[in-house]
């Protein structure tokens, strides 16, 4: 159901996102077409960036993550809204590597040494951009060392993906957990000492546990209160207005240029693949209106 849920724990000194994102991970697998092991890194990256949106308090307000590193995957970029719709493209989606010594897809390998960066587009004259250097390359351990540095935030970060037998995503989810300013300092110790020790988000799935039973062996509280609950969906906002847009910054020489090349000037769109076809005829009357 890739449901994101957000619950308060220990009297509401902690704060805690988690979500089931297996449909949505094997959504953009099959939209584009990914490896395993990118699909492991694309789906990690949505997955916190769903839980990351879920926060997002206005109906304009936007989020991106940008992932570059140097990798043979390239770069990653997910967009996600307040209503959580989400989409994400991966510059090389067939990657695939060996097995790292765990015997688990090498993501850190794939995505390599670089760059997170996230935007959070909320209404302000300027968006707020908050960038650091990738800690592992295992996304999960990135994005808290990003709380931890460009929002101040310590947090803890627990997000995976699983692929069966079958080549299709079996699991995908993830869980953000983030003592509040009025957390006390044992609380913050107990949540570190369970999350060293815990098995990984998957794995948990993969016995059955629901996100809710997660939540509560991941932060030790049996009391803990569900504030919020919505669904991720990935779904593209692309349309033939944005692509005339672009054809117009290309600017009327290059694009007759690319069309007496080609024959015809075709675009896709980089987070759902669609194409977009135009003839010379479509091209003069669309500079000319």
């Amino acid at each position: 159901m890739n449901n994101i849920k957000k619950y308060l724990a220990y009297n509401k000194s902690v704060r805690v996102m988690a979500i089931d994102a297996t449909e949505i991970v094997q959504e953009i697998r099959e939209i584009h077409n990914l490896s395993n092991l990118a699909t492991a890194a694309l789906g990690r990256v949505i997955i916190v960036s769903s839980m990351i949106a879920s926060t997002l308090k206005n109906e304009d307000d936007r989020l991106t993550v940008q992932i570059k590193g140097d990798g043979p995957l390239g770069n990653i970029v997910v967009c996600a809204d307040k209503n959580l719709n989400v989409k994400g493209y991966i510059d090389n989606p067939d990657v695939e590597l060996a097995l790292n010594n765990e015997g688990k897809l090498d993501v850190s390998k794939g995505i390599g040494i670089g760059t997170l960066t996230v935007i959070k587009d909320i209404g302000l004259k300027d968006p707020y951009i908050g960038t650091c250097e990738l800690l592992t390359g295992e996304i999960g351990d990135d994005f808290a060392y990003y709380f931890n540095i460009s929002e101040q935030t310590p947090s803890v970060v627990s997000v995976g993906v699983l692929i069966g037998k079958d080549g299709n995503v079996a699991k995908a989810g993830g869980y953000i957990i983030q003592p509040l300013p009025d957390c006390e300092d044992e609380v913050i110790d107990k949540l570190e000492s369970i999350n060293i020790k815990l098995p990984s988000m998957t794995f948990l799935m993969s016995e059955g546990r629901t996100i809710d039973d997660i939540v509560s062996n991941a932060t030790g509280d049996e009391n803990i209160e569900t504030v919020y609950e919505n669904t991720a969906k990935i779904n593209c906002d692309c349309s033939l207005k944005r692509i005339e847009n672009t054809i117009i910054a290309l600017g009327k020489e290059e694009t007759l240029k690319i069309l007496k090349e080609n024959g015809i000037l075709e675009l896709s769109c980089n987070f759902c693949n669609k194409k977009y076809s135009f003839n010379e005829e479509q091209i003069e009357k669309l500079f000319k209106n």
